[in-house]
């Protein structure tokens, strides 16, 4: 497994660089509009830091989904399933390997954006006043009571969300390359699957908070996590249930 996901980042590794130096570029720019008191680049870099942060879980995600969709179509992608490895330790090598890329991400950007804000508040105002104006905005807008223990389970939520599509992704794809294959529109029935079946997991969880009325904002990211992982594990058996099944080697 580890042999798998060193080859997976390995053939990431170009991407990281380049979200790497424009993190690093960006962060320059921030800190030397702060020294300089050039407020404007400050804006400017922290709009785009934050972009940034957005865009890397995105890229990071489709950048697994489109390497798993080579690795089934094309032939010098194709040979990885031919090596000792079955089929569910690829996938998971996969999986982990874009787990850990959004960890590192979170972590980082995590670390950044905090220093940034305390610095920027070090400078030019009190850092308690600046917390507390945003957990009025945020019970304004959202009508919680925001804290560590939420953004924590928040973050989790996020994260196993992210699993969570990225399987299904797995499943949408293996399903167009194997029982799909011979039919016209295996793209669009796929990715209409793939549409479906998360609709359908966001649908039930909210039902099932509306059953039981739950008020506590944390409880809610438990329970969605928690349908997340149950979500991303049947994808994952699944999807490899049909590659053994229908993949010809």
């Amino acid at each position: 497994m580890l042999k798998l996901i060193k080859y997976e980042l390995i053939k990431q590794k170009t991407s990281k660089v380049i979200i790497g130096a424009i993190l690093a570029l960006l962060e320059v720019a921030f800190l030397a509009g702060m020294l300089l008191g050039k407020e404007e680049i400050m804006a400017i870099a922290a709009g785009m830091l934050t972009f940034l942060a957005s865009v890397t879980f995105v890229i990071v995600g489709l950048e697994e989904i489109i390497t798993y969709y080579h690795d089934l179509r094309d032939k010098s992608g194709y040979m990885l399933f031919m090596t000792p490895y079955n089929v569910y330790e690829i996938m998971g090598s996969k999986i982990l390997t874009g787990f850990f890329s959004i960890a590192a991400a979170a972590i980082i950007f995590g670390i950044i954006g905090f220093a940034d804000i305390t610095m920027v508040c070090a400078k030019y105002g009190e850092l308690q006043t600046l917390f507390d104006q945003m957990k009025s905005l945020f019970r304004f807008i959202l009508q919680v009571n925001v804290d560590g223990m939420l953004i924590v389970w928040s973050i989790i939520q996020v994260v196993f969300s992210w699993v969570g599509m990225v399987t299904s992704a797995f499943l949408a794809i293996t399903l167009c390359i194997t029982i799909f294959s011979g039919m016209r529109c295996k793209g669009l029935i796929s990715f209409v699957i793939y549409c479906v079946l998360n609709i359908a997991v966001s649908a039930v969880v909210v039902q099932i908070l509306n059953w039981t009325d739950m008020a506590s904002a944390n409880g809610m990211m438990a329970v969605f996590s928690i349908f997340d992982i149950l979500f991303a594990g049947a994808c994952y058996v699944a999807t490899g249930y049909i590659l053994n099944k229908e993949l010809s080697l």
